[in-house]
């Protein structure tokens, strides 16, 4: 039985519940995990072409090479930016599974497998990915047209000309690099959304997010603004649990009566794998307040310790990480959440389309829901009409 919705703001909160989900959760974990392995592999060959030897890059940065302090050649500046895009794409991918789940429990299928979700975020999930593409390339496209026009301006006399005739289209191409721009916007929030709800394909995932651009920005704003207010109090609640839960771990096995020095030696140890994160700084009384601005501080210089110890700390320096990463995905599970409602509540305002209704047969594409169905489906009403 589908989730009764209101279809406004009132079903936007909820995204803190429907993203309190174990599978949910778990998946996105995967889509950080992948990402993190696949950044680390470009990561650490950039930094090796740039110079630094193996040991060097772990030494400093250890699981998460981040380098904020530069040092890097072009080469290996361009590969890091390649593993940052695959990261992103492995979150955004995650997020298609995720709206998914989302999507299937918002019909009544709360058993939807993890399976099913992935596999549709692997085989479906490109027209997210091609979407977000298109917009850039679009824009670089309009830019390079840009580039031509001042190029030729430079040529005497004809090149005032030039700039004279095209003053008009270029007024209007730099209105269309801002439009394109709060496109890229919109699609970044809901292109996910879109996919998993409507099963959309590039174009018809473009036209959504257009329509919506144009006819429900102001609904579209207030929504992301609520859903990131939800966002912050949610996953507080969940960090501070987090670092509490952690806090009172440490507090039981330090206990002189216990490991004592011991474990605080093997958790310091294992704090050292984390990198220095300066621009977290920035947030730092927020952390501590939740408890878990231990991140920020690797301790340095690493404890000597016993050769089990130090295993020990290795391993527990993984599983902080993944304790990172299970926090973050509720953020992100609360994203994408909160944006497959936030797509379904405007479909339904701007197209009068209920996705959460049972569909018998093949779903119409957003466009030919718009303009009365698809070419072949008006011949075959022609011919039943004769």
């Amino acid at each position: 039985m589908p989730v009764k919705m209101h279809f406004n703001y009132k079903d936007i909160p909820r995204a803190a519940r429907f993203g309190f989900s174990a599978k949910k959760i778990w998946v996105q974990f995967l889509g950080f995990l992948v990402g993190t392995i696949l950044y680390d592999i470009f990561a650490y060959i950039g930094m090796l072409l740039s110079g630094m030897t193996l040991s060097e890059v772990w030494n400093e940065y250890h699981f998460l090479p981040l380098p904020f302090n530069g040092g890097l050649t072009f080469g290996g500046l361009v590969l890091v930016l390649i593993g940052a895009l695959l990261f992103g794409l492995s979150i955004l991918l995650a997020g298609v599974a995720v709206s998914k789940i989302t999507y299937e429990q918002l019909k009544g299928d709360e058993f939807y497998e993890v399976n099913k979700a992935i596999k549709f975020a692997l085989t479906e999930g490109k027209s997210a990915v091609t979407a977000l593409i298109t917009l850039v390339i679009v824009a670089i496209f309009v830019l390079i047209g840009g580039v031509i026009i001042g190029l030729l301006g430079k040529i005497p006399w004809f090149g005032e000309l030039i700039l004279l005739l095209m003053s008009v289209p270029i007024f209007f191409a730099g209105l269309f690099l801002v439009y394109l721009f709060f496109s890229f916007i919109v699609a970044s929030y809901l292109v996910a959304a879109i996919v998993a709800v409507a099963n959309t394909d590039t174009f018809d995932s473009l036209f959504e997010i257009f329509s919506t651009l144009n006819e429900e920005n102001w609904r579209f704003v207030s929504y992301e603004t609520l859903l990131y207010g939800t966002k912050v109090v949610a996953f507080s609640v969940f960090a501070w649990t987090v670092g509490k839960a952690l806090y009172v771990i440490h507090l039981v096995l330090s206990h002189p009566w216990l490991m004592g020095k011991k474990f605080a030696d093997i958790t310091q140890t294992a704090l050292s794998y984390f990198p220095i994160i300066t621009p977290l700084y920035s947030i730092d009384p927020i952390l501590r307040i939740l408890g878990v601005d231990a991140i920020l501080y690797p301790v340095y210089p690493v404890p000597n310790l016993p050769l089990p110890q130090q295993i020990l700390g290795f391993i527990f320096g993984i599983f902080f990480y993944f304790i990172v990463f299970i926090t973050l995905s509720y953020w992100m599970t609360i994203h994408w959440s909160g944006n497959t409602l936030i797509f379904t509540i405007i479909a339904k305002k701007k197209d009068d389309i209920d996705y959460l209704k049972s569909d018998k047969g093949e779903k119409k594409s957003p466009i030919e829901e718009t303009f009365g169905g698809s070419e072949e489906e008006k011949v075959e009403k022609e011919e039943k009409s004769n």
